[in-house]
């Protein structure tokens, strides 16, 4: 029975009395939070951030501390920072705790505590930040009282007040967020002390020192950007590249954070610093080693205005190249390629080869062009002597054929049948490989009466094709009849070609001309002839 006593004696003070013994206001405030000590410590509706830093987190009226006296059994005291700014703890008495941070008041707290329950563990804990009423003005697109939390900062007011209405659009918010400074916003603190915040700075380091926690009754003062003080840019293998306002002090560290931090495919030991010159009319750049800085191997120095660091970007050769194959070959599809070393007759033989379909002296290889939205070669197949504008002659048609479609000289025949490896090139990414079908015809097309495909005949002229075409048509223009050739797409005129089997001929139509044309053929007849008859009656007289 001794030993109980003196086990029992031991978790108390010497003034400490038994449970039974307290006053019954004291005793009143226990059964409910020693049935559930855990009970507030879910707050709803308060959304944070991050964890709140004791040392940062300044406390005022409306906090929530919940107060724990680790005995047997527990005492657990959900207590709430009274308008005066103190905490009434019961059986210990009321602590001031207003304006201090959270780490100091848990420190007096817990001092406080200690002077009645000795050998007890003892903890304070913020379960729930107080509402806080704040002011903010400047250039924002709401400014005025804001409701907030003691756990929210500087961002935070500025996103309240910049929240469109259901009658404001992007177009308001725009000029307000391109003029607005966020590295200058000011806090002004009722005591008449006083923070600056850096929202961007803050972003990139988490330092709590750069957006503070906001107190009730601050005022929060967001100014216009400063166009003398200037920006400084950080661009390529960044993660978040762009223009940054300029805040004295800023260092090459400072601007590769506001860009959240360099690319895996960033060549960090040759970026490039570029910086205007005291003239402002000239540029000066260096190379600096942004690894090393960001290591601690190399020191970290101070940007001025207008700088501007471009951080390059590391070669891959391990590219995804393919080469595309359709027409008559076994397998059609598209195939991986290594960059200058994978040749057309490796590809053929991967796709297995060629069908017994297959006109190699009409396949080809095409390769990406200046124009590669216009490689559209069934346009010219399609056109029946009507082509966009004045064109009639299809010369536009024609150079659009040949730019776009950049065919890569390279003879099928040669290089399959007679196994000339000097037609084996070299493919590269995004070629595509078609090999057309053996087509006994002749394609003509234009101004003939029955466009279409005609049998081939060996040793027949356009003349002959037109005609099985149904003739030209009233608007042909059949001195400008082109062969367009199957392998090589050439346009030649009919008499420097033989028509080979797959070859189109392509009839224009004459050109559609106004009224003044002919007025004009007619004036400069009738001005020629007037001095051909001058001429003639100068001679007369000059041999009478």
């Amino acid at each position: 029975m001794l030993v109980l006593l003196l086990i029992i004696a031991a978790g108390f003070s010497p003034g400490q009395t038994q449970r039974s013994a307290k006053k019954p206001d004291t005793i009143d405030l226990l059964p409910e939070a020693e049935k559930s000590p855990l009970s507030i410590m879910q707050p709803a509706g308060v959304a944070l951030e991050s964890t709140v830093k004791p040392e940062d987190y300044y406390l005022g009226p409306s906090d929530i501390i919940a107060v724990n006296i680790w005995m047997s059994p527990p005492l657990s005291f959900p207590l709430t920072v009274t308008p005066e700014g103190t905490l009434i703890i019961p059986s210990v008495g009321e602590v001031m705790v207003a304006n201090l941070t959270l780490a100091h008041a848990k420190e007096r707290i817990l001092a406080e505590i200690r002077k009645k329950y000795l050998r007890a563990d003892i903890t304070a804990t913020l379960v729930k930040p107080r509402p806080i009423i704040v002011s903010i003005v400047g250039n924002v697109l709401h400014p005025g009282l804001l409701s907030l939390t003691g756990a929210d900062r500087a961002d935070k007011a500025i996103e309240e007040a910049n929240k469109l209405s259901r009658l404001e659009s992007q177009d308001d918010l725009r000029p307000i967020l391109n003029a607005m400074s966020t590295r200058y916003v000011v806090l002004k603190h009722r005591d008449g002390s006083q923070d600056r915040a850096d929202i961007p700075k803050y972003q990139a380091t988490h330092e709590n020192r750069w957006n503070a926690y906001l107190r009730e009754g601050d005022l929060i003062v967001v100014p216009k950007k400063s166009f003398i003080t200037g920006t400084i840019a950080v661009y390529g293998q960044i993660n978040s590249p762009g223009r940054f306002e300029f805040v004295e002090g800023d260092s090459v560290l400072d601007a590769i954070r506001f860009g959240h931090g360099v690319t895996e495919r960033a060549i960090g030991e040759k970026a490039i610093l570029s910086r205007f010159n005291e003239d402002g009319k000239t540029i000066s750049t260096r190379i600096i080693n942004v690894s090393e800085i960001m290591a601690g191997r190399e020191p970290n120095f101070s940007l001025q205005p207008g700088d501007r660091i471009v951080i390059q970007q590391k070669a891959d050769t391990r590219g995804d190249y393919n080469v595309d194959i359709g027409g008559e070959v076994i397998q059609p599809g598209t195939y991986p390629i290594t960059i200058d070393a994978t040749h057309l007759s490796e590809v053929i033989r991967q796709a297995g080869g060629f069908t017994d379909a297959a006109a190699l002296n009409s396949a080809q290889v095409l390769r990406q062009s200046q124009h590669p939205e216009n490689n559209d070669y069934e346009r010219l197949q399609s056109l029946r002597g009507e082509p966009a504008g004045n064109d009639s002659g299809g010369y536009t048609v024609e150079t659009d054929l040949r730019i776009s479609r950049a065919p890569v000289s390279v003879d099928f025949e040669k290089l399959f049948l007679q196994k000339d490896s000097t037609q084996d090139i070299i493919l590269q990414a995004e070629d595509q490989i078609f090999v057309p079908s053996r087509q006994k015809t002749v394609y003509v097309f234009g101004q003939v009466a029955l466009p279409g495909h005609i049998p081939f005949v060996r040793g027949r002229e356009s003349k002959y094709y037109v005609e099985k075409a149904g003739g030209f048509t009233g608007r042909a223009n059949s001195g400008s009849l082109k062969v367009i050739k199957a392998k090589t797409k050439q346009w030649l005129e009919p008499g420097s070609t033989t028509i080979e089997e797959g070859d189109l001929v392509w009839v224009p139509q004459e050109p559609d001309r106004p009224f003044s044309y002919y007025m004009t053929i007619a004036s400069q007849s009738a001005a020629i002839l007037s001095v051909i008859i001058g001429v003639a009656f100068i001679v007369q007289q000059a041999n009478k």
